[in-house]
C-alpha cells in the first residue's frame, strides 16, 4: 500500500513509518522541516512539506494513499486547547473528505485515558464511562468527531494509547520522569504509590497501527496497551534504582512542587485498559520487552548513564 503519515517524524510516527516500510508499504510523511525530510528519508520514506493545518496538502495526500494513519497532534501545553481541538478537527476532515465511500482504512490516535478508572480496579474496556476528571479528558472529542466520519462511509478506526509508551530509549513521560528524578536527586511517589497504569512498547504500538488500517471496521475504538499492572510506586523505584537515587514517598503537594501541577495531575490517574478487543479482532500481540526491565537494563540505560553524570 502507500500510507500516508501524520506525525511521522515523531518518536511513535518513525517507528511506524519503519515497520511499514519492512512490510513492502511506500510511506509518504508529513514533515514541518528540512530535519524531518532527512530522518524520513533515512527511513526510506518520502516527505511531504506540511503540518496539520495544510488542508491541501492533507487533501491531497489522502487522495493518493490506500491507507491514512493520523499520529500528528499538538503536544504544546501553554496554548489554547479548544485552538488545538480545532485543528485537529479540520485536519481530520481533510484527510477524511477523499476516502469517503471507499475501503481505505483511516486510523486516528486517542488515549486510554479517555475514560475513568474502574472503582473495583479492574481493568476498563473501549464502552467504560469517560473520564470527568483527567486533566486531557477533552480529546475525547477529538475521537468523536473523527469517529463520526464513517457515517460519512469512512473506514475510520481509533487507538487509544496508554499515557506510557515507551522502547527504544525514547517516548515522552518516561525521559520525564527520569530527568525529574536526576534534577531532585529523588525519584518519588504519592502516598502509597498503589495506583496503577497502562503501558505499551513502541514496536507494539507501531504494529497495531497497521493492523488497524488493513483490518479494522468503521467506527471502531482499540486500546493499544501492552500491561495495565505496574504500579507508580514500581516505576519510582525502576527509575530510582536506574539512577541509583533513592526512592521516597511523598504527598501530593510535594510532588507538585517536583513535578509541576501538569505531570503530577497525568501521573496521577490510574489507567488498566484492557487490550481484548484487540488481541482478538486484529490479531494483535504485543510482545516487547516490559517497561520496567527496559528502563533498568534496556534502552534506557544511555539515559540513566548520563542522567547519574549530571
Amino acid at each position: 500500500m502507500r500510507i500516508f503519515i501524520t506525525g511521522a517524524t515523531g518518536y511513535i510516527g518513525r517507528v511506524v513509518t519503519e515497520r511499514a516500510i519492512a512490510e513492502g508499504h511506500a510511506v509518504h510523511g508529513l514533515s514541518r522541516n528540512d530535519e524531518g525530510d532527512a530522518k524520513l528519508r533515512a527511513l526510506g520514506a518520502t516527505p511531504v512539506r506540511g503540518e496539520l493545518t495544510s488542508l491541501d496538502v492533507l487533501r491531497q495526500q489522502s487522495a493518493q494513499a490506500d491507507a491514512v494513519l493520523q499520529l500528528a497532534y499538538i503536544h504544546d501545553w501553554g496554548m489554547d486547547y479548544e485552538e488545538i481541538l480545532r485543528i485537529d478537527k479540520a485536519a481530520v476532515d481533510a484527510l477524511g473528505e477523499p476516502l469517503r465511500g471507499t475501503a481505505k482504512g483511516f486510523v486516528i490516535t486517542s488515549g486510554t485515558a479517555v475514560v475513568d478508572p474502574d472503582l473495583a480496579g479492574g481493568e476498563t474496556s473501549e464502552d467504560s464511562p469517560l473520564a470527568q476528571t483527567f486533566v486531557l479528558k477533552d480529546r475525547i472529542h477529538s475521537e468523536r468527531h473523527a469517529l463520526s466520519l464513517s457515517e460519512e462511509g469512512v473506514r475510520v478506526s481509533a487507538i487509544r494509547l496508554p499515557p506510557y509508551v515507551y522502547g527504544r530509549g525514547g517516548s515522552y513521560f518516561v525521559p520525564m520522569l527520569m530527568e525529574a528524578a536526576a534534577k531532585a536527586g529523588e525519584s518519588i511517589y504519592v502516598d502509597d504509590g498503589h495506583l496503577r497504569t497502562s503501558d505499551v512498547h513502541v514496536d507494539d504500538a507501531a504494529t497495531l497501527y497497521l493492523l488497524a488500517a488493513s483490518k479494522a471496521k468503521a467506527g471502531e475504538v482499540f486500546n493499544g496497551t501492552g500491561s495495565t499492572t505496574v504500579t507508580l510506586r514500581e516505576l519510582a523505584e525502576t527509575i530510582g534504582e536506574a539512577l541509583k537515587l533513592p526512592t521516597r514517598s511523598v504527598n501530593r503537594e510535594e510532588a507538585e512542587a517536583i513535578w509541576g501541577q501538569f505531570l503530577t495531575a497525568f501521573v496521577q490517574f490510574e489507567n488498566r485498559a484492557s487490550n481484548r478487543k484487540a488481541v482478538q479482532e486484529l490479531g494483535w500481540k504485543p510482545k516487547g520487552v516490559d517497561m520496567l526491565t527496559d528502563i533498568l537494563s534496556g534502552s534506557y540505560r544511555e539515559l540513566a548513564e548520563k542522567l547519574r553524570q549530571v
